[in-house]
């Protein structure tokens, strides 16, 4: 009997306790105290979130909405849905809706090649480590 009123005492006091560990995933206070104050302000406006394209159908997230063109959000219509942003029209014009404003894409032009190095430059696959580089000559 006095066995099992100490292992229920100590039950208690380990839940009682439980309570006041602090969470370990949870960020120090101030960790990052001088990225908040230099971050940017949150954009106002609808915001691009997702972009779906299946075959000839294309739609859009934004501001937790799904679209399509012709869709019309916060008084602007959907006119485009390129891979990277979506098009719109409205009261203020033409606006572009990046999925990734910070990465602009960039066009890189092909090498030129002079004539007969086109063969030089296709890639041999490695052989596969299990095929064998000779092969026997069964006897006959």
């Amino acid at each position: 009997m006095a066995l099992r009123l100490i292992s229920l005492y100590f039950a208690a006091i380990c839940t009682v306790q439980a309570d006041v560990l602090p969470d370990p995933t949870r960020p120090a206070v101030g960790w990052n105290a001088t990225a908040s104050a230099s971050a940017s302000p949150i954009p106002s406006g609808p915001q691009l979130q997702a972009i779906r394209i299946q075959g000839l159908q294309r739609s859009a997230l934004i501001s937790g909405e799904s679209v399509t063109i012709g869709s019309i959000i916060e008084g602007a219509t959907i006119t485009r849905i390129d891979e990277d942003r979506v098009w719109l029209r409205g009261p203020q014009g033409v606006q572009q809706l990046k999925l990734f404003p910070e990465v602009e894409k960039q066009n890189i032009d092909a090498p030129t090649l002079q004539p007969g190095t086109q063969n030089k430059l296709r890639a041999i696959p490695p052989a596969h480590p299990h095929v064998r580089k000779e092969l026997r000559k069964e006897s006959e």
